[in-house]
């Protein structure tokens, strides 16, 4: 992208009480800079031209909103945002938190935004581009938290989820529905006995669903499963660890059901390992699976799938079906919180490095993962 992006959440206001912020919502202490960049990532992760013209439309719109809060607060507010050339590319800079969209955004600014673009010289067509851009950054906002209801409804906004993309590759593998459905359906008609295959198929699931990584998947134990409030959980213990929960998926839930099954053993019972080598006969030989194990059979199953190639830099990696259950929930309405807590991640900048409100027990991350439809 040839535009850049610069923030300082250096912002004064002092004003009337319909301006006073909510200290207590996190969202809102997100810096401008960094909501711009997690619209982007959402909006148009891998096409440079949507990016710059999203961008364009987001600046102008910020910098719009600080002329007219500066009419409300004459001489305490900064600029929300200023574009100035360096070259051939355009830097951004953006101002303040985003708590600044909760105190000033109301129906009718974006109408206004119109207005003033079409006095400024804008085409009837760059004016719905740019408005198109507009919506869809607050769509974002609201979804992140940074946004109400009651501020959403009347403009009509909804939680921002982003349209099916037709044979996108972005960097860093993550498959498409039809892939993994693909991917899945492999492993029960490759393996190569059945024991094999139900096995397997968890192991995938876990990553698919859960979002684990190999090493959180080759170590997991039946003690690491707990119930809370009707629901099953994983106790991950992941890196520096550190221990987060991750619910079950349903669909998960009955791939682990079924190998529990099959070798006698039941989750949240003693402190077995949960998956262990096989012999020939598809009996468990009590040895928990390495890591490596599960990058070999990951690469196998995604060739077999025809997927990916059989051996070299391009084979299937656990990490892509990390990639790949990551954007997929965030591509049905998870945010970046969400995400980020699911994947133990400490810094929500890694996230959205992934993917392009804090969860509750009711509206996790997990409850995003569709591959269905």
């Amino acid at each position: 992208m040839s535009d850049l992006i610069t923030t300082t959440n250096q912002l004064t206001t002092t004003g009337p009480s319909w301006l006073v912020a909510n200290d207590a919502d996190r969202a809102l202490d997100m810096p401008l800079g960094d909501l711009v960049r997690a619209f982007l990532n959402a909006a148009a992760p891998d096409n440079p031209n949507t990016a710059k013209a999203y961008q364009t439309a987001v600046g102008l719109f910020l910098e719009f909103m600080g002329t007219e809060l500066a009419t409300v607060l004459p001489g305490n507010v900064l600029p929300l945002a200023n574009a100035t050339k360096e070259g051939k590319r355009t830097v951004w800079e953006f101002r303040g938190s985003a708590d600044i969209l909760r105190r000033f955004i109301r129906s009718g600014v974006v109408d206004n935004f119109a207005v003033a673009r079409r006095l400024a010289g804008d085409s009837p067509k760059t004016i719905k581009q740019r408005r198109g851009g507009v919506n869809a950054f607050l769509e974002v906002a609201y979804r992140e938290g940074v946004l109400t209801d009651a501020q959403a409804q009347p403009m009509g906004l909804k939680h921002y989820t982003r349209h099916e993309r037709q044979n996108a590759q972005p960097v860093g593998r993550r498959l498409a529905k039809t892939e993994v459905r693909a991917l899945r359906e492999t492993v029960l008609l490759k393996a190569r006995q059945e024991t094999k295959a139900i096995r397997d198929r968890a192991i995938i699931d876990v990553m698919l669903f859960g979002g684990l990584r190999r090493e959180e998947v080759a170590t997991l134990r039946t003690s690491e499963f707990r119930t809370d409030a009707g629901r099953w959980w994983i106790f991950v213990t992941g890196k520096g660890g550190k221990t987060r929960r991750v619910k079950l998926h349903d669909l998960l839930y009955k791939s682990l059901l079924n190998w529990c099954d099959r070798v006698d053993m039941s989750l949240g019972v003693g402190d077995e390992p949960l998956f262990c080598n096989l012999n020939r006969w598809g009996k468990s030989t009590g040895h928990p699976l390495a890591g490596c194990v599960i990058g070999r059979l990951v690469a196998e199953y995604g060739h077999m799938a025809g997927l990916a190639a059989a051996a070299g830099e391009n084979v299937l990696s656990p990490h892509d079906l990390r990639r790949t259950c990551a954007r997929n929930a965030y591509d049905n309405g998870a945010t970046i919180a969400q995400v980020q807590n699911m994947l133990g991640h400490a810094d929500p900048k890694t996230t959205m490095l992934y993917i392009g409100s804090l969860e509750n027990d009711d509206n996790t991350a997990v409850d995003f993962v569709r591959y269905d439809r």
